[in-house]
């Protein structure tokens, strides 16, 4: 047990390394992109990657996913694994690059169709190699493209948007360099070279069987999408592109959770697999998933308490009144975390039926929602529907996945803070003046309830100062 938590640390630290410097950049340099970018340009600038992820699980089917999950079977030929990933990945791009077109009847993207296409391909060329590198377990060389990658979108972005003064051009161009240098890297240093052979040795029968293990997570991924970025193009729509930059801009702050939760999800996906059903696994999942929780509860708690003060330094005078989404979306992303580690459960035993139907059943809970909330509320509206849609996911994967594995976990609990987390963000999106005291009060006792955790987490550091100063 003890080295599974050593594994699961070792390789949480080494993806920190690389996705913590790439995103925590890109929430410190939103000041940046406000200041620069009219509420317009932002709008449409994320709508192209919007449409780019959304499109992505169509033309790859998601064999990324396969690919990372089959590669960390030990009996399996990696050769076979990454070449099937591989030749997907390239006759869905060009299927994709014949349907592009399509774009050009969207009046506002016509003007950057290239852009669109240019970023959908070193997008998803970027996402396979990552994936790939993952499934290897070659995570130093993940982490080492991660901050390389952070570094050319960086550069890039300050060269085009503060030198040229590019605008939507220069803010797409950047990300499209960084993904293609990263790719070229990945594909040279990870020496993937190897690991192609003829599309004549394929083996039918595995790639028959990392698709079936993909198909159903495409529904799924859509359902993400569309619980996570169609309240885009409907705000975009109804409200207009430059209402959809403001909602856009309130999704940076609860990306700081979604961070740190992809940075983990990276490592457990590997540490998940080990000893997958046994009863000391059960209680691994069962521990991992309370200090998750917890740690997830502490940050949106935190955050919704001095939102007002964060969004004032994150966000520019024209994009300030993105703040009012900001509480709900953070409630949000806690369920939508929790409910990925759930569905680490459905992955990691191959059963992945029920991620598909979760998702979907949230995503047209999303959607009706959508329809009904964004006339009425414009983005507060949106917010909230992709809230209830997470809401729904955790619901139902919580009772479900107990089939599979019966965590011991303490729901009353966990349902408890999550009653008062909700109480603080409906008052957190009001303007009284002594809202921030009674989120204050609210945070302290969701802290008092998880104070277990930080027992154990107080003893823990305590350890690691000690053996540091030892050294």
């Amino acid at each position: 047990m003890k080295a599974d938590y050593k594994k699961l640390g070792k390789n949480t630290l080494l993806f920190a390394l690389g996705s913590f410097t790439q995103k925590a950049m890109a929430f410190l340099l939103v000041p940046f992109y406000t200041y620069l970018l009219s509420t317009s340009d932002y709008g449409t600038s994320d709508l192209i990657i919007t449409i780019s992820t959304m499109i992505w699980p169509l033309f790859t089917l998601l064999i990324d996913d396969a690919v990372l999950r089959f590669s960390l079977d030990k009996n399996e030929k990696k050769e076979q694994i990454i070449s099937i990933g591989f030749y997907i990945n390239l006759f869905g791009f060009l299927i994709m690059l014949c349907m592009s077109p399509l774009v050009l009847l969207v009046n506002v993207l016509k003007e950057y169709y290239l852009l669109f296409v240019m970023y959908y391909f070193t997008y998803s060329v970027n996402s396979f190699f990552s994936y790939a590198l993952r499934g290897l377990e070659k995570t130093k060389l993940f982490s080492l493209t991660g901050i390389i990658s952070s570094f050319i979108a960086i550069s890039c972005n300050l060269l085009f948007l503060l030198v040229f003064k590019w605008g939507v051009r220069g803010y797409l161009l950047s990300f499209i360099l960084s993904f293609l240098f990263t790719g070229i890297i990945q594909f040279s240093l990870g020496k993937f070279g190897q690991y192609i052979i003829p599309l004549s040795a394929i083996d039918k029968s595995k790639r028959r069987e990392m698709i079936s293990y993909a198909l159903p997570l495409i529904p799924n991924s859509i359902s993400w999408w569309i619980s996570n970025s169609s309240d885009k193009l409907l705000v975009s729509y109804v409200c207009g592109v430059a209402a959809n930059g403001i909602y856009s801009v309130s999704y940076k702050i609860p990306s700081l959770i979604t961070t740190c939760s992809s940075i983990f999800s990276n490592a457990w996906q590997i540490s998940a697999v080990d000893g997958f059903g046994s009863e000391e696994n059960r209680r691994y999942f069962s521990d991992i998933y309370y200090k998750y929780s917890t740690i997830c509860m502490f940050l949106a708690t935190v955050l919704i308490a001095f939102n007002k003060a964060v969004c004032r330094i994150a966000f520019s005078k024209d994009f300030y009144q993105a703040w009012i989404n900001v509480p709900v979306l953070l409630y949000a992303v806690t369920f939508q975390i929790m409910s990925g580690f759930l569905g680490t459960i459905y992955t990691t035993s191959k059963k992945t039926k029920m991620v598909f139907i979760s998702t979907v059943i949230a995503s047209l809970s999303n959607i009706v929602l959508n329809i009904i909330f964004i006339p009425l509320y414009g983005g507060l509206g949106a917010a909230w529907a992709t809230c209830i849609s997470y809401v729904i996911v955790w619901m139902i994967r919580v009772v479900d996945s107990q089939k599979i594995m019966k965590l011991s976990v303490n729901w009353g609990k966990e349902i408890i803070c999550n009653v008062i987390l909700l109480i603080q963000v409906c008052n957190a999106c009001t303007d009284d003046s002594k809202e921030f005291w009674f989120s204050l009060i609210l945070m302290l006792v969701v802290l008092f309830i998880k104070r277990d955790f930080m027992r154990d987490f107080s003893i823990i550091l305590k350890q690691l100062v000690y053996k540091i100063r030892k050294k």
